[in-house]
């Protein structure tokens, strides 16, 4: 195997580029946002679903998530290219004690889900890979809310579920707005349909 030498002469740009081929860079790096008493109110209240590993340095099974946490990271950002529309965030427990008593977090790492601020109660106890992560998010992404066109669709609704059924004049409307946030916050408990015009 050959070293490759760089000469001191040798043009920067061209140096990033070999290093780039290598694998040696890092360009596409995870955006995870490290959260801490300063930030964390304004990050979750500004993002339509978060997702927070709340971790310690100390622990192994931490340690073993980071890379993965990352990586689904990469991924879910390729997709969701909005950066409020799906934040992954970390926080070190250890060195944030207030805020891991303040989500109650006795095990590391805990991954919590947040939409527009609230946390909601069930955390991520899927499996620990890549794909399932970045499964999880993009389920996350898919409309809660059914639109339903008919009185018969209204007859077939499974009855043993909880059903939330909402009437609008339009779509895009404050009303129905506010419907979305509710049926995102409450998607695991009932089923959301809604009815227009």
């Amino acid at each position: 195997m050959k070293l490759l030498t760089i000469s001191p002469s040798l043009d920067i740009r061209f140096a990033a580029v070999i290093l780039l081929v290598m694998g040696l860079s890092t360009p596409g790096q995870a955006e995870i946002v490290s959260l801490d008493s300063s930030n964390i109110d304004d990050v979750l209240n500004n993002a339509g679903v978060a997702l927070v590993n709340f971790y310690a340095d100390w622990c192994r099974f931490s340690q073993m998530l980071h890379p993965i946490f990352e990586e689904a990271s990469n991924i879910v950002r390729e997709e969701f290219p909005d950066t409020k529309q799906v934040v992954f965030a970390r926080v070190d427990c250890d060195q944030h004690s207030d805020i891991a008593q303040r989500y109650r977090i006795t095990k590391y790492p805990t991954l919590k889900l947040f939409r527009n601020g609230m946390m909601m109660k069930r955390e991520y106890r899927g499996q620990r890979s890549v794909t399932a992560i970045a499964d999880f998010i993009r389920q996350q992404q898919v409309d809660p809310v059914k639109e339903i066109h008919s009185m018969e669709e209204v007859n077939t609704i499974d009855r043993s579920k909880r059903n939330i059924i909402g009437y609008f004049e339009k779509k895009d409307s404050d009303n129905y707005h506010t419907y979305e946030k509710v049926a995102n916050i409450l998607r695991d408990d009932c089923t959301f349909l809604a009815a227009f015009e």
